[in-house]
């Protein structure tokens, strides 16, 4: 079964840059930000969340760990974001 539910708690990402955000409300919408967005396309916690996207999206794992390998990834290419 595909994971496409909204996450209870949506994330705020801002691109202080651009003076814009995208808010990420499900693991679907996390992967299309991861590989179409992401300003930095490489290491640990970017090819993990990259790997939980998929396996939510497969069915699994659950929502709740692809929101927490989404921030982890935000916290490591010094993304700013905002947890609602």
């Amino acid at each position: 079964m595909e994971s496409t539910h909204n996450w209870p708690m949506p994330v705020v990402v801002t691109n202080d840059e651009a003076r814009t955000f995208v808010i990420v409300r499900s693991s679907l919408e996390a992967a299309a930000y991861l590989l179409e967005f992401w300003p930095k396309q490489h290491g640990a916690a970017f090819y993990n969340a990259i790997r939980i996207c998929a396996d939510a999206l497969d069915g699994d794992v659950e929502d709740e760990d692809v929101r927490d390998a989404f921030l982890a990834a935000a916290y490591d290419a010094n993304i700013a974001i905002t947890v609602h």
